[in-house]
Parts: C-alpha cells; sequence; structure tokens
C-alpha cells in the first residue's frame, strides 16, 4: 500500500469514526464501523441490498463525495427513531432521512477536515430510493470519467445487527 493510499486510509477511517457516533445518537444505539476498505479498482465483495442512499459533493482542499447508504430495515429504523411509531407520512419520512445524511455527512467532512487541517465543504445532498448501490456505481462513474477516484466503505452497524450502513468516501485524484 502507497504513503497516499495508507494516509488516506486514515483519514476515512477519522471520517467513518465521526459518522458512526453521530449515528449511534441518533438512532440510540452503539454503532461501530469497521476499517475503511479500499475499492478505488471495483466493488467486488459488498453483496447487501441497500435501498436508500444520500449523496453530497466535497469541494475546497479535498474534491470528491460521501455517500451512505441504508437497507430497508436500517431505513424503517432511522426514520422510527426519529419521528415515532405512529403512522409516518411519507414526505417526513423522507426528510427526516435527509437530515440524519446531512448531519453524518457533516460530522464525516468535519473530522477528515480536521484530520488533515483542510477546509472542506460539503454539498446539499442528492437523495436516491430503490437500488442505491446502482445509483452510487453511476455516481462513482461520471467521477471516473472526470480522472481518476480514489473510493473507501467502512460498513456501520449495531452489535444486534438491526441497523447497518455503508459510508463510502470517494477522493478525486
Amino acid at each position: 500500500m502507497s504513503a497516499a493510499i495508507s494516509r488516506l486510509t486514515s483519514v476515512a477511517d477519522a471520517g467513518a469514526e465521526a459518522a458512526a457516533k453521530a449515528l449511534a445518537e441518533l438512532v440510540g444505539c452503539a454503532v461501530s464501523h469497521r476499517q475503511p476498505v479500499d475499492r478505488s479498482h471495483g466493488s467486488a465483495g459488498r453483496t447487501k441490498d441497500h435501498s436508500t442512499g444520500i449523496f453530497f459533493e466535497v469541494s475546497g482542499e479535498l474534491c470528491g463525495g460521501v455517500a451512505l447508504l441504508f437497507g430497508p430495515r436500517s431505513h424503517d429504523r432511522v426514520v422510527r427513531c426519529l419521528l415515532g411509531d405512529g403512522d409516518l407520512d411519507p414526505e417526513a419520512a423522507f426528510s427526516a432521512v435527509c437530515e440524519l445524511g446531512n448531519i453524518v455527512a457533516s460530522r464525516t467532512v468535519s473530522a477528515v477536515a480536521d484530520t488533515l487541517g483542510a477546509r472542506i465543504l460539503l454539498s446539499p445532498p442528492n437523495f436516491a430510493t430503490g437500488r442505491a448501490e446502482y445509483a452510487l456505481e453511476s455516481w462513482v462513474s461520471e467521477r471516473r470519467r472526470l480522472g481518476p477516484v480514489l473510493r473507501f466503505e467502512s460498513e456501520l452497524a449495531d452489535i444486534g445487527g438491526s441497523f447497518e450502513a455503508l459510508l463510502v468516501f470517494i477522493v478525486a485524484s
């Protein structure tokens, strides 16, 4: 592993740790993260169904993006934690998940910026429903058309397995 990849892996790890802490506060359970995996040369190894994705562009001293993907069960848990157990208005559920994405992405990017000592800006979210992993692949492919990208993925989950998410950190090189 090159020194640059090693450094970016540790930066992505700092972001994943911040994301796990933010999610723990929001969903009310301990959330851990796995060491980010460099998936710059493909996405093999991921088999989970991610029905929801929230995507953010990152600019400033570091360019790229951050995405947070959830499966259906985790999406429902997020919505219930934020809005309660009553009948849920789809618009309110959408807004709650976007707000959760904003909080998690903001904390992720803040941790990355602090680690690098850099100024990094976060765009408003783009939201994907259905098969979010396809939206992720399209999102990454668009960036690859502009030049090489590095892609780091970290799984976020509670110990009981009732909540799982995938954090993806893209760096344009």
